[in-house]
């Protein structure tokens, strides 16, 4: 019995050197900017392992999306909630989405303000051409 728990231990062991020797490979991908070969590496650690820490935090540099990235930061506080350098990049991904929300913002003021501009002059364009017909027949009797 004690064989077979030393067995299961030396399994375990193995399991998570394992896992450990991908996650350098696929910190090694990331970092000479092969990103896309790293995420299926990443992507399978997570599978085996949603609790995967570090796994979870390196997806967050290697995938393409900001709203993916989020999500990622959020499971690395999710398993430990002291992760100072996933807060930290969260909270920089957040103001970056943030600025570009009120950049969408402001420009949508501006695309509206210029619509009711436009149709500002068309009216009163119609305004001008209708005024000037009907005072040249007013100056020009039939």
């Amino acid at each position: 019995m004690i064989t077979n728990l030393q067995s299961t231990d030396s399994n375990d062991e193995q399991d998570n050197t394992h896992q450990i020797d991908r996650l350098l490979d696929a910190i090694e991908l990331v970092k000479d900017d092969k990103r896309s070969e790293a995420l299926p590496i990443l992507r399978s650690l997570i599978h085996d392992n949603s609790d995967f820490e570090d796994a979870w935090l390196w997806m967050s540099v290697a995938i393409d999306s900001l709203d993916q990235a989020i999500i990622c930061l959020d499971n690395v506080l999710r398993i430990n909630p002291e992760n100072r350098h996933a807060a930290l990049a969260l909270y920089r991904l957040q103001m970056k989405e943030f600025a570009s929300q009120r950049k969408r913002s402001q420009l949508r003021s501006y695309r509206d303000l210029s619509l009711v501009l436009l149709w500002l002059l068309i009216f009163t364009l119609l305004f001008a051409i209708l005024f000037s017909s009907s005072l040249s027949i007013v100056t020009h009797p039939m």
